[in-house]
């Protein structure tokens, strides 16, 4: 019964992560459902990480005006990936999950820049507007990193205490 919140807990964060995106028009920003994606992914592995990442990725596309099916392909993809170094990373290393969300978050700004790039039919102009929203981007999902894996790992241990299949 437990694990039904894993639908509660992304549906809040999609719900937080819009909130935030009203009140904070400044250069920070974040990506909260990505952050949550890596944390499952992380802990649950390639298949869970990217039906997860799917499933997210869908509704993402659906409440958003860009492309239809990036989101849904991206975080896919990304919750493959990051499954897949489940068992090969230290969990616990703040610095890793640094790092590991920073590039991640500069190789999804780049491929949805050339989406940008064919939407505003190829004028280069946006590049350098692009880049320094990508910093901000990359800054903001690094500093909350840490304890959106936490708050997934403190759900997690709390679903495995209920459930030995788990």
């Amino acid at each position: 019964m437990r694990r039904l919140i894993w639908p509660v807990l992304f549906l809040f964060l999609m719900l937080l992560q819009g909130s935030v995106s009203v009140y904070m028009t400044g250069w920070l920003s974040c990506d909260l459902l990505l952050l949550a994606i890596y944390a499952f992914s992380m802990q649950r592995g390639p298949e869970a990480g990217a039906v997860a990442g799917g499933l997210m990725g869908f509704f993402q596309d659906a409440l958003s005006v860009s492309t239809f099916g990036y989101y849904m392909l991206t975080r896919t993809v990304f919750g493959y990936l990051v499954g897949m170094t489940k068992e090969k990373v230290f969990k616990d290393n703040f610095l890793y999950h640094m790092s590991a969300i920073a590039t991640c978050s500069l190789i999804l700004r780049f491929v949805y820049w050339w989406v940008a790039l064919i939407r505003a039919d190829g004028r280069w102009n946006i590049f350098f507007s692009y880049c320094w929203d990508t910093l901000g981007f990359v800054l903001g999902n690094v500093l909350l990193v840490w304890p959106v894996v936490l708050l997934v790992k403190l759900v997690y241990e709390w679903i495995k205490k209920e459930d030995i299949s788990y």
